[in-house]
């Protein structure tokens, strides 16, 4: 009698978690939909070279990121920040009750917050910190590629802006027939029947590279699991950029090509994690990129492409960084004390300043505010996945180039994501250790190479 009441006890705490959760999940996305109606109503009023004019949030970002004219550039980032501090206050107490939220139901559930997120992603939290011990290790040389390029623009150190808008002048075309072979060719040594594979994705019409107005930016790749097909949409411009998206969601493709005969249960939001999903993506993208470069004559177009590569992993090295180490500190801040926007501002500017290597000159006060990540309501701390999986895909890159073995393991292991955690189905398949820095530490000493490269490489031919 003792053990059916012991047994409905545990029950009824199981049913008030389950409700809870269910709650605070609608809570959640109460204050999602909050912060994206604030973003959405913003009124950015500026002078963007024809007269004051009023901008939405997304017109003012894009213009403070991309436009081509310095002077709008800077004039939109100066006043689009403008307008953030004026609400700051606002979109600091949306992010704080998210917080206050996700707290309470971790002290309910005797979890720690980053519980969730690391069982989302198949991973341990010792293997999350080997791979950030990793990447602390290296910080400083990682971040002299900062200063190469303070001292091209006679500088002694960038802006955070400067840093994040820098752009290389890489004048490299390709047709789609040269992005293809290119792309064959690079993975060929990887795997003999990725060539293959990729021109029968061309030749039977699985991608759309068509340049239409209303589709979407980037590119996409859309699962047919069950028929062990995909659907790839991108608008292709004859650009390295777009010769790169190609590779990267035909990498996908090749991901779940391999997935046809797992049940489509593990392709569920709670198995597919967002470490594993990018794996043969960025894999493949790499291993394009490496092959360009590795091709390209032209000193002054080998040094562009380079600077280039080294900027998009600094991103996931640096910037991400900066939003993990935010992410956590807030988090753990909040647990005791409230948190106003001054301090919030503050808080971001100490981990920025952290993640850059102090190699920047001024650091971005609201980028809280302006990546929308930080608001998501079913996935806590959306950040880190991204670089554990580039680091994953450099390291995993690397070992296929001394490991016989490797295209076979790297099959099974594509085709079994989902059915074991990632950490796990990366000891079975390739006998790594996730947790041990050594591993992280190899891509990273690989990426200061190319830094190395760029500053040894000469501007003229």
């Amino acid at each position: 009698m003792t053990d059916l009441i012991v047994g409905q006890t545990r029950s009824s705490k199981g049913n008030r978690e389950e409700d809870n959760t269910c709650l605070s999940k609608e809570k959640l996305r109460g204050l999602q939909n909050d912060y994206e109606q604030l973003r959405n109503h913003l009124k950015i009023s500026m002078n963007a070279g024809d007269g004051e004019k009023t901008f939405t949030f997304g017109e003012a970002s894009y213009m403070a990121m991309s436009h081509s004219d310095l002077k709008v550039k800077n004039n939109a980032f100066k006043s689009l920040n403008k307008t953030l501090e004026k609400q700051s206050e606002r979109f600091a107490a949306i992010y704080g009750k998210m917080a206050e939220i996700r707290l309470n139901e971790c002290r309910v559930k005797d979890s720690h917050f980053f519980d969730q997120s690391l069982k989302q992603n198949g991973i341990s939290k010792r293997a999350l910190d080997a791979m950030w011990a990793a990447v602390d290790e290296c910080s400083a040389e990682l971040s002299e590629y900062l200063l190469v390029k303070a001292e091209e623009a006679n500088k002694e150190k960038l802006t955070w802006h400067e840093a994040m808008t820098s752009t290389q002048d890489v004048h490299l075309e390709f047709t789609v027939s040269d992005a293809v072979d290119a792309i064959s060719k690079s993975l060929e040594r990887i795997d003999g029947e990725i060539p293959e594979f990729i021109h029968h994705v061309i030749t039977n019409g699985w991608v759309d590279l068509e340049q239409r107005k209303e589709k979407p930016p980037g590119g996409f790749c859309a699962p047919f699991l069950a028929e062990g097909e995909s659907r790839i949409s991108l608008s292709f411009d004859n650009s390295l950029e777009s010769a790169r998206r190609l590779s990267h969601e035909l990498g996908h493709a090749w991901h779940f090509k391999q997935m046809r005969g797992v049940p489509s249960l593990h392709f569920s939001d709670e198995t597919f994690e967002m470490t594993a999903a990018e794996t043969a993506s960025i894999l493949f993208e790499t291993a394009f990129i490496d092959y360009v470069i590795e091709n390209t004559k032209d000193n002054r177009t080998k040094k562009a492409i380079l600077g280039w590569k080294i900027e998009r992993y600094l991103n996931y090295l640096m910037s991400i960084r900066g939003a993990f180490l935010f992410e956590k500190s807030f988090y753990e801040l909040s647990k005791t004390k409230d948190i106003d926007a001054a301090k919030v501002e503050q808080l971001s500017l100490q981990c920025q300043k952290k993640a850059f290597g102090g190699a920047l000159s001024e650091y971005e006060p609201y980028v809280w505010i302006k990546y929308g990540q930080f608001y998501q309501a079913d996935v806590p701390f959306y950040n880190y996945p991204y670089t554990f999986g580039f680091l994953l895909s450099a390291g995993l890159l690397e070992k296929s180039k001394i490991d016989e073995d490797f295209d076979g393991e790297f099959l099974k292991f594509l085709g079994e994501t989902g059915t074991l955690p990632l950490e796990q189905l990366v000891k079975k398949h390739f006998a790594i250790d996730l947790t041990d820095s050594e591993f992280w530490i190899r891509p990273l000493k690989n990426m200061i190479k190319d830094i190395n490269q760029y500053k040894e490489v000469p501007v003229h031919s």
